[in-house]
């Protein structure tokens, strides 16, 4: 699963990165990215894009809290059928946690793609608007199995899409199911990397979050990697 993740970028680099054309938020860096806080995504094809908020769980009337949600699974559910046709997204992402417990050592580490600061992870949204008539976007992150590097730290990991898989992920002409399951695959594990951070603090609050974050913790960790 990924239940957290940073972003660290600038409205210019996600402009130009995700070719967006409108801006309705401004992000801000983040590095400690949880479940039920709003960031920003990207919905819309090439003549709308935008950048948009959005809280982190699909959280429609019809269904459960999500933050994670597997392609295999919910594209076969009729009751996803809209959602899987019209309301995909692009989660943009600076890099994923995971954690690994051995008895009673639990050790976290950062997944991050080489050359790239920022990159897309497919999502699926819902909106609805309350009965004050104030409308409500959430998203979930697509998830597919775990390539070797990842499989050792969490049994699934996000979708993350290059260029050519974004703009089909964000064509809303692309309905079939299968077609779009064609791009959701896990990513190359050679163009990926992964280092030991620092243990979150037991009552830490999800709102506390610091650039020490993401930066790798000391040496340990990293032997315990090499196992």
């Amino acid at each position: 699963m990924c239940e957290r993740f940073s972003l660290i970028a600038d409205v210019a680099e996600l402009q130009e990165k995700f070719q967006i054309n409108k801006i309705m938020t401004s992000p801000k860096d983040r590095f400690n990215i949880l479940p039920t806080q709003s960031i920003p995504v990207i919905i819309g094809g090439q003549k709308d894009r935008q950048l948009v908020e959005a809280r982190w769980g699909l959280f429609p009337f019809w269904a459960k809290d999500s933050i994670n949600a597997d392609y295999d699974s919910v594209s076969r559910k009729p009751i996803f059928e809209r959602i899987v046709k019209r309301q995909r997204c692009i989660v943009p992402c600076s890099g994923f946690y995971g954690t690994k417990t051995e008895g009673k050592v639990s050790e976290e580490v950062r997944f991050i793609v080489r050359d790239q600061d920022v990159f897309g992870m497919a999502g699926l949204f819902e909106t609805r608007i309350d009965p004050r008539g104030v409308l409500h976007r959430t998203f979930t992150v697509v998830t597919t199995t775990p390539n070797h590097v990842v499989s050792r730290y969490n049994d699934r990991m996000p979708v993350i899409m290059d260029e050519e898989e974004r703009e089909s992920w964000l064509d809303p002409t692309l309905i079939d199911s299968r077609m779009l399951g064609n791009r959701v695959y896990a990513y190359a594990a050679s163009r990926m990397h992964v280092y030991p951070v620092a243990p979150r603090a037991k009552g830490t609050l999800p709102e506390e979050e610091s650039p020490e974050m993401i930066q790798e913790f000391g040496t340990g960790g990293a032997a315990w990697l090499k196992k």
